[in-house]
């Protein structure tokens, strides 16, 4: 498969080329809101590494949880692209393409930072998601008897240790590469992971709007 991947759910603004299966090309940015300039510079870099952009066959983007601005900055410019080139957007969930680089045994957390002192976070198990993504504090995560996985200038070791793997649009295109059938993927219905305190929500075009 021919493909580009993004990843924008934190700060890190990130966008690979596949060829074949394979990476070709990264490009990476830790500027902080900055999406909405360097992501359209980045995106013209990757569609140059085809040999004309109709070879590009899809384009994988990262659906959160994470910056929901950020979010919605990359699937607007990458769903005007693929509308345009009549081709598939593969929604990828960013705790997974995550997940998908750790290799342990039993049960283990994936987490990213959110807002103030709390966590994006997802619990898996022998490489299989074992709860929805969710938010929680810091501090109750220090409670917990686990490994941690994942990204955040927040937690500092004296509160837990985190291995760290930062968001990356080589995990996104990995995961779709690996994980998903073009087949199943609908351009209309790729829509960002938006979580609240208490419950796990995805947002819809007409209630963003409102």
């Amino acid at each position: 498969m021919n493909m580009i991947a993004v990843e924008s759910s934190t700060q890190i603004c990130s966008v690979a080329s596949f060829v074949d299966d394979k990476l070709v090309n990264v490009i990476d940015s830790d500027e902080p809101m900055s999406h909405s300039r360097k992501l359209p510079v980045m995106l013209k870099s990757a569609i140059q590494d085809f040999n004309k952009i109709e070879d590009i066959d899809a384009f994988s983007i990262s659906v959160g949880p994470g910056s929901f601005t950020s979010l919605r900055i990359s699937m607007s410019l990458v769903k005007g692209i693929a509308f345009s080139l009549k081709t598939h957007i593969i929604p990828v969930p960013t705790l997974e393409s995550i997940n998908y680089e750790i290799d342990a045994k039993g049960s283990y957390y994936v987490v990213l930072d959110c807002y103030k002192n709390k966590c994006f976070v997802q619990k898996f198990k022998n490489n299989h998601p074992a709860s929805n993504p969710y938010i929680d504090s810091i501090e109750n995560l220090s409670e917990i008897d686990s490994d941690f996985y994942g990204y955040s200038e927040k937690v500092q070791d004296e509160m837990f240790k985190i291995n760290v793997i930062k968001p990356s649009s080589i995990l996104i295109g990995n995961f779709a590469i690996n994980n998903i059938n073009l087949s199943d993927c609908g351009n209309s219905d790729v829509k960002p992971i938006y979580l609240s305190e208490h419950e796990y929500v995805k947002i819809n075009d007409s209630k963003s709007r409102k």
